[in-house]
């Protein structure tokens, strides 16, 4: 009997650790606060979504940033979110990125000209067994953010004259 209840306990457990879907994660923004020669530290507003008829609230969560697969970074909250049934929240999280680990894929990035992002999440719920997670990807084309002459607030360029016609 003992070793039944034991067996029971032990599949709860188990089963309570693998994690349930949790809601879907996408970038809305980043906003880079300090850098070391180590380390950036980097604000990323996440927005939640939540698919389920049903609220869903943590207590705390882990975001595993990789940019082209490379693990660059972690980010780390401890607040308590609630995204409501069939909704949406947008929540900031402070995430460090490894300077070292960035350093490696910059040049491959700057020739590609984009670069591919997956973020893993991990949220915890109200007990220790009761966690979510959820993995979200994409891809940023950088060739979209080329400023051009009519994509940008810069005013426009003075043409200079050539000192001869000065006097």
């Amino acid at each position: 009997m003992k070793t039944f209840l034991a067996l029971v306990a032990a599949a709860g457990l188990w089963g309570g650790c693998g994690g349930a879907n949790g809601p879907a994660v996408s970038l809305v923004s980043v906003q880079f606060q300090d850098a070391t020669v180590l380390e950036t530290t980097a604000v990323f507003t996440l927005r939640l979504s939540n698919e389920s008829p049903s609220a869903m609230q943590f207590n705390g969560e882990a975001h595993r940033i990789y940019l082209n697969g490379l693990d660059v970074g972690t980010g780390l909250s401890d607040q308590t979110v609630t995204v409501p049934r069939l909704g949406t929240v947008t929540h900031a999280v402070t995430v460090h990125l490894s300077n070292l680990a960035l350093a490696t894929r910059l040049k491959a990035i700057i020739e590609s000209k984009g670069f591919d992002y997956r973020i893993r999440s991990t949220f915890y719920g109200q007990s220790w067994f009761n966690r979510m997670q959820s993995e979200s990807a994409g891809k940023l084309d950088l060739k979209d953010f080329t400023p051009s002459l009519e994509t940008t607030n810069a005013p426009a360029a003075v043409p200079r004259r050539p000192p001869s016609e000065l006097q």
